[in-house]
Protein backbone atom coordinates (compact mmCIF):
# COMPACT_ATOMS: atom_id res chain seq x y z
CA UNK A 1 0.00 0.00 0.00
CA UNK A 2 2.39 2.83 -0.96
CA UNK A 3 2.20 6.36 0.03
CA UNK A 4 -0.36 5.47 3.10
CA UNK A 5 0.18 5.64 6.80
CA UNK A 6 0.46 2.22 8.55
CA UNK A 7 -2.64 1.65 10.66
CA UNK A 8 -2.23 0.46 14.45
CA UNK A 9 -4.92 -0.59 16.40
CA UNK A 10 -5.55 -3.12 19.50
CA UNK A 11 -8.28 -5.45 19.89
CA UNK A 12 -10.40 -5.92 22.61
CA UNK A 13 -12.27 -9.08 22.23
CA UNK A 14 -10.77 -12.78 20.89
CA UNK A 15 -14.03 -13.85 19.24
CA UNK A 16 -15.36 -15.16 15.59
CA UNK A 17 -15.51 -10.97 14.72
CA UNK A 18 -12.03 -10.46 16.24
CA UNK A 19 -10.65 -12.70 13.99
CA UNK A 20 -11.48 -10.52 10.96
CA UNK A 21 -9.80 -7.72 12.17
CA UNK A 22 -6.19 -10.14 13.06
CA UNK A 23 -6.90 -11.39 9.22
CA UNK A 24 -6.72 -7.56 7.94
CA UNK A 25 -3.09 -7.01 9.66
CA UNK A 26 -2.27 -10.61 8.60
CA UNK A 27 -3.13 -10.53 4.75
CA UNK A 28 -1.58 -6.31 4.71
CA UNK A 29 1.19 -6.05 6.84
CA UNK A 30 2.27 -3.19 5.48
CA UNK A 31 -1.00 -1.36 6.19
CA UNK A 32 -2.49 -2.47 9.48
CA UNK A 33 -0.66 -3.45 12.84
CA UNK A 34 -2.52 -5.10 15.46
CA UNK A 35 -0.59 -3.52 19.04
CA UNK A 36 -1.93 -6.06 21.41
CA UNK A 37 -5.09 -8.30 21.84
CA UNK A 38 -7.44 -8.19 25.69
CA UNK A 39 -9.32 -11.17 25.67
CA UNK A 40 -10.43 -13.66 28.07
CA UNK A 41 -10.20 -16.68 25.34
CA UNK A 42 -6.27 -16.28 23.96
CA UNK A 43 -6.88 -20.11 22.90
CA UNK A 44 -10.00 -18.94 20.01
CA UNK A 45 -7.45 -17.02 17.89
CA UNK A 46 -3.94 -18.30 19.08
CA UNK A 47 -2.50 -19.52 15.83
CA UNK A 48 -3.22 -16.17 13.84
CA UNK A 49 -2.07 -14.46 16.73
CA UNK A 50 1.29 -16.56 16.97
CA UNK A 51 2.04 -16.03 13.34
CA UNK A 52 1.37 -12.01 14.20
CA UNK A 53 3.74 -12.15 17.27
CA UNK A 54 1.00 -10.81 19.55
CA UNK A 55 1.11 -10.09 22.73
CA UNK A 56 -1.91 -10.52 25.43
CA UNK A 57 -3.09 -7.79 28.09
CA UNK A 58 -4.84 -8.38 31.18
CA UNK A 59 -6.73 -4.87 30.50
CA UNK A 60 -7.55 -2.25 28.06
CA UNK A 61 -5.72 -0.20 30.24
CA UNK A 62 -2.68 -1.72 30.28
CA UNK A 63 -2.53 -1.95 25.99
CA UNK A 64 -3.22 1.52 25.87
CA UNK A 65 -0.45 1.89 28.09
CA UNK A 66 1.73 -0.41 26.52
CA UNK A 67 1.64 0.97 23.10
CA UNK A 68 0.81 3.96 20.64
CA UNK A 69 -1.99 3.39 18.30
CA UNK A 70 -4.48 5.24 16.46
CA UNK A 71 -7.64 2.94 17.77
CA UNK A 72 -8.93 0.58 20.11
CA UNK A 73 -11.11 -2.26 18.04
CA UNK A 74 -13.99 -3.46 20.66
CA UNK A 75 -15.48 -6.87 19.31
CA UNK A 76 -17.43 -8.34 22.91
CA UNK A 77 -20.14 -10.19 23.11
CA UNK A 78 -23.37 -8.36 24.75
CA UNK A 79 -24.07 -6.05 26.09
CA UNK A 80 -21.43 -3.63 24.88
CA UNK A 81 -22.89 -0.96 27.14
CA UNK A 82 -20.79 -2.78 30.15
CA UNK A 83 -17.18 -2.22 29.09
CA UNK A 84 -17.91 0.97 26.48
CA UNK A 85 -18.85 2.99 29.72
CA UNK A 86 -15.32 1.92 30.81
CA UNK A 87 -13.17 2.43 27.40
CA UNK A 88 -14.52 5.60 26.56
CA UNK A 89 -12.71 7.07 29.53
CA UNK A 90 -9.74 5.90 28.13
CA UNK A 91 -9.23 9.14 25.71
CA UNK A 92 -9.02 6.95 22.56
CA UNK A 93 -10.96 6.58 19.63
CA UNK A 94 -12.56 3.39 19.54
CA UNK A 95 -14.80 1.44 16.95
CA UNK A 96 -16.99 -1.05 18.03
CA UNK A 97 -18.80 -3.95 16.83
CA UNK A 98 -22.36 -4.19 15.79
CA UNK A 99 -25.35 -4.06 17.14
CA UNK A 100 -24.45 -1.49 19.65
CA UNK A 101 -26.88 -2.78 21.84
CA UNK A 102 -30.13 -5.70 21.92
CA UNK A 103 -32.61 -3.72 23.01
CA UNK A 104 -34.68 -0.56 23.26
CA UNK A 105 -33.13 0.77 26.68
CA UNK A 106 -29.51 -0.46 25.91
CA UNK A 107 -29.79 1.84 22.98
CA UNK A 108 -30.53 4.87 24.74
CA UNK A 109 -27.74 3.71 27.43
CA UNK A 110 -25.26 2.90 24.85
CA UNK A 111 -25.99 6.55 23.47
CA UNK A 112 -25.50 8.14 25.82
CA UNK A 113 -21.89 6.29 27.41
CA UNK A 114 -20.82 7.43 23.99
CA UNK A 115 -22.31 10.87 23.71
CA UNK A 116 -19.25 13.24 22.53
CA UNK A 117 -17.08 11.13 22.50
CA UNK A 118 -15.00 9.03 19.61
CA UNK A 119 -16.81 6.07 18.51
CA UNK A 120 -17.73 5.09 15.04
CA UNK A 121 -19.20 1.60 15.13
CA UNK A 122 -18.43 -1.48 12.31
CA UNK A 123 -20.80 -1.81 10.13
CA UNK A 124 -18.77 -3.49 7.13
CA UNK A 125 -22.16 -4.17 4.78
CA UNK A 126 -21.94 -1.48 2.67
CA UNK A 127 -17.97 -2.45 2.34
CA UNK A 128 -18.34 -5.68 0.29
CA UNK A 129 -17.82 -4.82 -3.30
CA UNK A 130 -21.38 -5.95 -4.72
CA UNK A 131 -23.13 -3.96 -2.30
CA UNK A 132 -20.63 -0.89 -2.50
CA UNK A 133 -21.31 -1.20 -6.50
CA UNK A 134 -25.24 -1.20 -5.80
CA UNK A 135 -25.01 1.98 -3.43
CA UNK A 136 -23.23 3.55 -6.04
CA UNK A 137 -25.38 2.84 -8.64
CA UNK A 138 -28.46 3.85 -5.94
CA UNK A 139 -27.18 7.27 -7.02
CA UNK A 140 -26.26 7.53 -10.43
CA UNK A 141 -28.46 10.21 -12.65
CA UNK A 142 -29.87 6.76 -14.85
CA UNK A 143 -32.12 5.61 -12.54
CA UNK A 144 -33.62 8.46 -10.90
CA UNK A 145 -34.45 9.12 -7.90
CA UNK A 146 -34.46 5.83 -5.69
CA UNK A 147 -37.80 4.88 -4.01
CA UNK A 148 -38.47 1.20 -4.13
CA UNK A 149 -35.92 -1.35 -2.52
CA UNK A 150 -36.32 -5.11 -2.04
CA UNK A 151 -33.69 -6.62 0.13
CA UNK A 152 -33.40 -9.90 0.53
CA UNK A 153 -29.75 -10.75 0.85
CA UNK A 154 -29.10 -9.60 4.91
CA UNK A 155 -30.39 -9.59 8.20
CA UNK A 156 -31.41 -6.14 10.35
CA UNK A 157 -29.31 -3.60 11.51
CA UNK A 158 -26.53 -4.78 8.81
CA UNK A 159 -29.24 -4.10 6.13
CA UNK A 160 -30.85 -0.89 7.86
CA UNK A 161 -27.23 0.32 7.59
CA UNK A 162 -27.20 -0.23 3.80
CA UNK A 163 -30.64 0.74 3.17
CA UNK A 164 -30.08 4.03 4.73
CA UNK A 165 -27.12 4.69 2.07
CA UNK A 166 -29.37 3.20 -0.89
CA UNK A 167 -32.11 6.09 0.22
CA UNK A 168 -29.74 8.79 1.81
CA UNK A 169 -31.91 8.53 5.11
CA UNK A 170 -31.25 10.53 7.96
CA UNK A 171 -33.39 9.76 10.53
CA UNK A 172 -37.00 9.45 8.99
CA UNK A 173 -39.92 7.55 10.97
CA UNK A 174 -41.53 4.59 9.15
CA UNK A 175 -44.54 2.79 9.12
CA UNK A 176 -43.54 -1.20 9.35
CA UNK A 177 -45.49 -4.00 8.65
CA UNK A 178 -43.81 -7.44 9.51
CA UNK A 179 -44.69 -11.00 9.97
CA UNK A 180 -42.68 -14.03 11.51
CA UNK A 181 -43.16 -17.47 10.37
CA UNK A 182 -41.19 -20.95 10.75
CA UNK A 183 -39.94 -23.56 8.39
CA UNK A 184 -38.19 -26.26 8.01
CA UNK A 185 -34.32 -26.47 6.66
CA UNK A 186 -31.55 -28.49 6.58
CA UNK A 187 -28.59 -27.13 8.78
CA UNK A 188 -25.63 -26.25 6.33
CA UNK A 189 -22.50 -23.96 6.73
CA UNK A 190 -22.27 -22.11 10.54
CA UNK A 191 -19.80 -20.36 11.98
CA UNK A 192 -18.39 -23.47 13.36
CA UNK A 193 -18.41 -25.41 10.45
CA UNK A 194 -20.73 -28.29 8.96
CA UNK A 195 -22.15 -30.64 11.07
CA UNK A 196 -21.30 -33.97 10.82
CA UNK A 197 -24.93 -34.78 11.20
CA UNK A 198 -27.60 -33.65 9.21
CA UNK A 199 -30.58 -31.76 11.50
CA UNK A 200 -33.27 -30.18 10.55
CA UNK A 201 -34.03 -26.78 12.11
CA UNK A 202 -37.51 -24.85 12.07
CA UNK A 203 -35.75 -22.00 10.85
CA UNK A 204 -37.69 -17.87 11.02
CA UNK A 205 -38.34 -16.20 8.03
CA UNK A 206 -39.45 -12.84 8.45
CA UNK A 207 -41.07 -10.57 5.97
CA UNK A 208 -41.79 -6.87 6.30
CA UNK A 209 -42.89 -3.44 4.17
CA UNK A 210 -41.46 -0.42 5.48
CA UNK A 211 -42.50 3.13 4.44
CA UNK A 212 -40.06 6.00 4.87
CA UNK A 213 -42.66 8.08 3.60
CA UNK A 214 -42.44 8.30 -0.07
CA UNK A 215 -39.09 6.14 -0.33
CA UNK A 216 -40.52 1.96 0.54
CA UNK A 217 -38.74 -1.05 1.35
CA UNK A 218 -39.39 -4.83 1.57
CA UNK A 219 -37.21 -6.60 3.43
CA UNK A 220 -37.12 -10.67 3.73
CA UNK A 221 -34.82 -12.48 5.13
CA UNK A 222 -34.03 -16.16 6.62
CA UNK A 223 -32.07 -17.01 9.84
CA UNK A 224 -29.20 -18.86 7.98
CA UNK A 225 -29.54 -17.25 4.81
CA UNK A 226 -26.07 -15.60 4.69
CA UNK A 227 -23.94 -19.06 4.90
CA UNK A 228 -26.45 -21.62 2.91
CA UNK A 229 -25.61 -22.81 -0.05
CA UNK A 230 -29.32 -23.26 -0.98
CA UNK A 231 -30.95 -19.60 0.30
CA UNK A 232 -29.72 -16.97 -2.32
CA UNK A 233 -30.00 -13.44 -2.09
CA UNK A 234 -31.61 -10.98 -3.70
CA UNK A 235 -31.85 -7.20 -4.36
CA UNK A 236 -34.05 -5.31 -6.71
CA UNK A 237 -33.60 -1.16 -6.37
CA UNK A 238 -36.03 1.14 -8.87
CA UNK A 239 -35.87 4.72 -9.58
CA UNK A 240 -38.32 6.63 -12.05
CA UNK A 241 -35.86 5.65 -14.83
CA UNK A 242 -34.34 2.21 -13.88
CA UNK A 243 -33.18 -0.56 -11.70
CA UNK A 244 -30.63 -2.97 -10.73
CA UNK A 245 -32.18 -6.16 -10.63
CA UNK A 246 -29.46 -8.16 -8.63
CA UNK A 247 -26.42 -7.86 -10.83
CA UNK A 248 -28.45 -6.45 -14.27
CA UNK A 249 -28.84 -2.63 -14.48
CA UNK A 250 -31.56 -1.25 -16.66
CA UNK A 251 -32.67 2.05 -17.77
CA UNK A 252 -34.11 4.53 -20.58
CA UNK A 253 -32.38 7.02 -21.74
CA UNK A 254 -35.85 8.28 -23.61
CA UNK A 255 -38.61 6.76 -22.84
CA UNK A 256 -38.33 4.98 -26.70
CA UNK A 257 -34.85 3.92 -25.82
CA UNK A 258 -33.44 1.55 -23.19
CA UNK A 259 -29.63 0.30 -22.33
CA UNK A 260 -28.88 -2.52 -19.97
CA UNK A 261 -25.88 -4.20 -19.10
CA UNK A 262 -24.81 -7.33 -16.25
CA UNK A 263 -22.23 -6.65 -14.00
CA UNK A 264 -19.66 -9.56 -13.56
CA UNK A 265 -16.94 -9.95 -10.94
CA UNK A 266 -13.69 -10.44 -12.67
CA UNK A 267 -10.33 -12.53 -11.17
CA UNK A 268 -6.62 -12.86 -12.19
CA UNK A 269 -4.94 -16.10 -12.00
CA UNK A 270 -7.26 -17.83 -14.42
CA UNK A 271 -5.73 -20.41 -17.56
CA UNK A 272 -2.74 -18.36 -18.76
CA UNK A 273 -2.70 -15.09 -16.42
CA UNK A 274 0.31 -15.73 -13.80
CA UNK A 275 -0.41 -13.04 -11.74
CA UNK A 276 -1.77 -15.38 -8.81
CA UNK A 277 -5.27 -15.86 -7.69
CA UNK A 278 -6.99 -13.08 -6.81
CA UNK A 279 -10.20 -10.67 -6.88
CA UNK A 280 -9.57 -7.69 -9.34
CA UNK A 281 -12.79 -5.79 -9.43
CA UNK A 282 -16.63 -5.71 -10.86
CA UNK A 283 -16.76 -4.34 -14.38
CA UNK A 284 -20.42 -3.47 -16.04
CA UNK A 285 -21.27 -1.13 -19.31
CA UNK A 286 -17.36 -1.46 -20.62
CA UNK A 287 -16.22 0.28 -17.18
CA UNK A 288 -14.73 -0.28 -13.85
CA UNK A 289 -17.50 -0.42 -10.79
CA UNK A 290 -14.84 -1.62 -8.54
CA UNK A 291 -11.31 -2.15 -8.13
CA UNK A 292 -10.40 -4.27 -5.69
CA UNK A 293 -8.25 -1.97 -3.19
CA UNK A 294 -6.04 -5.22 -1.39
CA UNK A 295 -5.24 -6.68 -5.16
CA UNK A 296 -2.66 -9.75 -4.73
CA UNK A 297 -4.52 -10.69 -1.64
CA UNK A 298 -6.36 -14.09 -0.82
CA UNK A 299 -9.70 -11.91 1.20
CA UNK A 300 -12.90 -12.79 0.67
CA UNK A 301 -15.49 -10.25 0.49
CA UNK A 302 -16.15 -9.70 3.83
CA UNK A 303 -12.36 -9.78 5.01
CA UNK A 304 -12.03 -6.74 2.30
CA UNK A 305 -15.08 -5.30 3.81
CA UNK A 306 -13.58 -5.16 7.25
CA UNK A 307 -10.01 -4.04 5.85
CA UNK A 308 -11.85 -1.01 3.85
CA UNK A 309 -13.72 0.12 7.33
CA UNK A 310 -10.45 -0.06 9.24
CA UNK A 311 -9.35 2.45 6.95
CA UNK A 312 -12.40 4.21 7.48
CA UNK A 313 -12.14 4.47 10.70
CA UNK A 314 -8.00 6.08 10.60
CA UNK A 315 -9.74 8.92 7.99
CA UNK A 316 -12.38 9.11 10.97
CA UNK A 317 -9.49 9.64 13.42
CA UNK A 318 -7.28 11.76 11.27
CA UNK A 319 -9.83 13.73 10.04
CA UNK A 320 -13.03 13.52 11.79
CA UNK A 321 -15.04 12.06 9.05
CA UNK A 322 -17.62 9.49 10.12
CA UNK A 323 -18.73 6.81 7.94
CA UNK A 324 -21.26 5.25 10.60
CA UNK A 325 -21.65 7.08 14.18
CA UNK A 326 -23.62 5.77 17.25
CA UNK A 327 -26.56 7.62 16.30
CA UNK A 328 -26.88 6.29 12.82
CA UNK A 329 -26.03 2.83 13.97
CA UNK A 330 -28.58 3.52 17.29
CA UNK A 331 -30.89 4.61 14.45
CA UNK A 332 -30.51 1.25 12.51
CA UNK A 333 -30.98 -0.98 15.14
CA UNK A 334 -34.21 0.68 16.73
CA UNK A 335 -35.59 0.43 12.86
CA UNK A 336 -34.82 -3.67 12.89
CA UNK A 337 -36.15 -3.81 16.74
CA UNK A 338 -39.24 -2.27 15.78
CA UNK A 339 -39.51 -4.69 12.63
CA UNK A 340 -39.58 -7.38 15.28
CA UNK A 341 -41.82 -5.59 17.72
CA UNK A 342 -44.46 -5.51 14.48
CA UNK A 343 -43.97 -9.02 13.88
CA UNK A 344 -45.06 -10.09 17.32
CA UNK A 345 -47.84 -8.13 18.00
CA UNK A 346 -49.35 -8.63 15.02
CA UNK A 347 -49.71 -4.77 13.76
CA UNK A 348 -48.30 -2.29 12.05
CA UNK A 349 -45.82 -0.12 14.30
CA UNK A 350 -44.65 3.86 13.50
CA UNK A 351 -41.54 4.96 14.63
CA UNK A 352 -40.98 7.61 17.30
CA UNK A 353 -38.32 10.62 16.81
CA UNK A 354 -35.69 8.92 19.18
CA UNK A 355 -33.20 10.97 21.78
CA UNK A 356 -30.22 9.97 19.31
CA UNK A 357 -32.05 11.87 16.27
CA UNK A 358 -33.59 14.67 18.20
CA UNK A 359 -29.62 15.80 19.39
Amino acid sequence: MEGKKKIRYGIIGGGFRAEFYLKAAWELPELFEVCGVVTHHPERNARLAGLLGLKYYDSAEALVQAQPMDFLVVSVRRNQSDPMADLVKLGIPILMETPVDYDFEGLNRIYEICKGKKVQVAEQLHAQPETAVRIALSHNRILGTVTQAVLAFHHTYHLMDVLRRIFDLKFENAEIWARNFRFPMVEGYTRAGVAAQEKILNEKRQLALLDFGGKFCAYDYEDSQIRSYVRSGHVNIRGERGEINDRTVSWLETNKDFRSYTYERLYSGAQTNMEGFFFRGIMGGGEWLYKNPYPHTYMSDEEIAVATILEEMALYVREGIDFCSIPVACQGQYISLMMEKSALEGKPVITETQIWAKD
